[in-house]
């Protein structure tokens, strides 16, 4: 399964057009920008995960800006999922995304992946609010 999150060809130009995050160890990792690698390539770039990268993926949210979107992506698993947890973990977080990426209260908010159906897999989404809204409700 892990294969599938890896980077192809067809995801370079839209991966280097993102900002991936992470939130580890009760901060904002930032992932270098312009990079094209993948969450999972990126995790094994900082030596985060080894050969079994489904626990760390599972218990680990994940997240892109997407600037053209002026957008927030959240997630985690080896697909893109999201339960009540996460979406309580993101309004809880708000406000460090905010301030780590350098975004403005506007910007949406998104749980679930940046395009419904991933290489054949069709993923629930669902917008939660603006940083704003779920920083004013935090």
């Amino acid at each position: 399964m892990t294969t599938a999150l890896r980077t192809r060809p067809e995801d370079v130009a839209f991966h280097r057009t993102r900002r991936m995050f992470c939130l580890k160890d009760g901060d904002v990792k930032l992932a270098p920008e312009g990079t094209a690698m993948s969450h999972l390539e990126w995790f094994e770039a900082e030596g985060w995960i080894g050969e079994n990268a489904e626990p760390f993926m599972a218990t680990t949210i994940r997240g892109a800006y997407v600037p053209a979107r002026r957008a927030l992506f959240l997630y985690r698993g080896l697909g893109f999922f999201y339960d009540d947890e996460l979406i309580d973990e993101v309004r809880r977080r708000a406000g460090a995304l905010m301030a780590a990426l350098g975004l403005q209260p506007d910007v949406d908010v998104h749980v679930g992946p940046v395009d419904a159906v991933v290489r054949g897999v069709r993923y629930a989404q669902r917008r939660v609010g603006t940083l704003g809204s779920l920083t004013a409700n935090s």
